[in-house]
């Protein structure tokens, strides 16, 4: 499974398949503001997907320098490609990257969102801490870190 950076126009196009699934279902998000926050994440270098063919499978957004690490703000696989690889293949690539220079990989989730917390749990991340009204006002969010892996010996 190879993952790619994303340009601007294909990071946008993403929107329109995100929306229909949770937690953007749920959180109610516009697939224009959406496209358009996907768009300029990509034209900052942080945006990469899974490709099949010519569909996009997946898609990570990075913001990079939060807490001596980086901030994973979207990941998401589409339904039809849910437990074939995809999410992980897209933090994998980017704890590779960000280990290279940082300590710590973060990202978030609903408290809602019990799928997405179990699967943070697999990848080895650790619950650090609660943020209430992060995403929506009413909705808190679980703040999850994974530390970069100790140098063989």
């Amino acid at each position: 499974m190879r993952v790619l950076q994303a340009e601007a126009s294909a990071a946008r196009a993403q929107a329109s398949w995100l929306v229909t699934i949770d937690p953007w279902l749920s959180l109610g998000y516009d697939p224009r503001r959406l496209g358009a926050w996907l768009a300029r994440s990509a034209r900052s270098g942080g945006v990469f997907v899974v490709r099949t063919g010519v569909r996009v499978d997946g898609i990570v957004v990075v913001q990079p320098d939060v807490l001596l690490g980086a901030f994973i703000a979207l990941v998401a696989a589409r339904p039809e490609a849910a437990g074939k690889g995809v999410g992980r293949a897209l933090v994998d690539f980017v704890a590779a990257r960000t280990f290279v220079g940082r300590r710590w990989l973060y990202v978030s989730s609903d408290t809602r969102n019990r799928a997405a917390a179990a699967f943070y749990r697999k990848l080895g991340f650790t619950r650090v801490g609660r943020l209430p009204d992060l995403v929506r006002v009413g909705r808190t969010e679980i703040l999850w870190r994974l530390g970069r892996p100790a140098a063989a010996s």
